[in-house]
């Protein structure tokens, strides 16, 4: 399971850095909307670290839709979506040399055998995705098709493989599923449908179907295709997948923390290896559950356990390296 902290050494910006940029980059208008939010809110931004954040400004941005219905408040929210996508497709070239070297050693772990690895994100880059390309790797988003792909979630299933004399023989390859719970720089929404076109990312015609960052997104991930993702991911937690890897998850999505993993913590169905560069705001809440261990600069913590020395797992780089054959 990995998020933004994943793509920093790509070259990707976390929270406080993508806060700033889109601040920075707003109209006129829309930052003297924001300043008039905030103040009414009784907050003052801070742009030397970005606070508050992207998450909390998307928030109020939707809360004053909502309470107001003022076409003020949808436009800037539209800005901010387009700003963030922006952000993104500003680092033109990014450095995928973990990625190809995260998905090699998975490939090579496989051994020639009929394998699949899950992987689960929050991330709206395509850095997987073209890793994959140069390690040779079949990957599923969750769409079919040619060009413009449709979602269709049975692809996540399928096996790919030949058939002589009524006989079906799978292929002896890694298979890697992506579910992308938050959408994707690469998903297009165009008469509410989502759909999938890596043709060209930089078209500005199309709405990104991507979930703002914020911290109340439950009622986003209720709209399609996101509410079959997140019934996938549930059930795929605590039945095929029984040992969950986090990774650049700062676990400060609320929704993911009560929906889909705190529930199976609490039932005993997974056990979770917790990397992050720094504390969650909800670690007393995941010291609760046995089945917990958490690896973090200044110490870890194993079987209910705190031992004094640190690690430096939650870099994507040191992970890749630990999983090298």
């Amino acid at each position: 399971m990995f998020g933004s902290g994943t793509s920093k050494e790509a070259g990707y910006p976390l929270l406080p850095d993508l806060t700033k940029a889109v601040i920075e980059n707003l109209g006129a208008t829309s930052k003297e909307l924001v300043d008039e939010i905030f103040n009414d809110k009784g907050f003052t931004y801070d742009p030397t670290i970005g606070t508050p954040n992207i998450e909390d400004l998307s928030d109020l941005v939707t809360e004053y839709c909502v309470n107001t219905n003022d076409p003020r408040y949808l436009k800037l929210e539209c800005e901010i979506r387009k700003l963030i996508f922006e952000n993104i497709l500003s680092v033109e070239n990014p450095n995928i040399t973990h990625h190809i070297r995260f998905l090699e050693a998975l490939k090579k772990r496989a051994h020639g055998t009929p394998a699949t690895v899950t992987i689960i994100t929050t991330n709206y880059d395509v850095l997987f995705e073209l890793a994959a390309r140069h390690v040779g790797l079949r990957v599923e988003t969750g769409f079919d098709g040619p060009l413009c792909r449709t979602f269709d979630p049975l692809v996540f299933d399928l096996s790919r493989g030949v058939i002589e004399k009524n006989r079906f023989s799978e292929r002896a390859e890694l298979h890697l599923n992506i579910l992308k719970l938050h959408g994707s720089i690469s998903w297009l929404l165009e008469n509410g449908h989502v759909f999938e076109s890596g043709l060209d990312l930089n078209k500005v015609s199309s709405q990104r179907a991507m979930i703002l960052p914020r911290r109340k997104k439950v009622l986003d991930t209720l709209a399609d295709p996101f509410d079959q993702l997140f019934t996938r991911t549930s059930r795929l937690l605590g039945s095929k997948c029984k040992y969950l890897v986090s990774c650049g998850f700062s676990f400060g999505d609320k929704h993911i923390n009560d929906q889909l993993l705190f529930p199976k913590l609490s039932a005993g169905q997974i056990r979770l290896v917790a990397l992050c560069g720094q504390e969650p705001e909800c670690i007393s809440e995941l010291k609760k559950f046995s089945a917990l261990s958490a690896g973090f600069p200044t110490y870890c913590y194993i079987d209910g356990n705190t031992i004094n020395t640190g690690t430096d797992l939650w870099k994507f780089s040191s992970l890749t390296e630990l999983l090298i054959p």
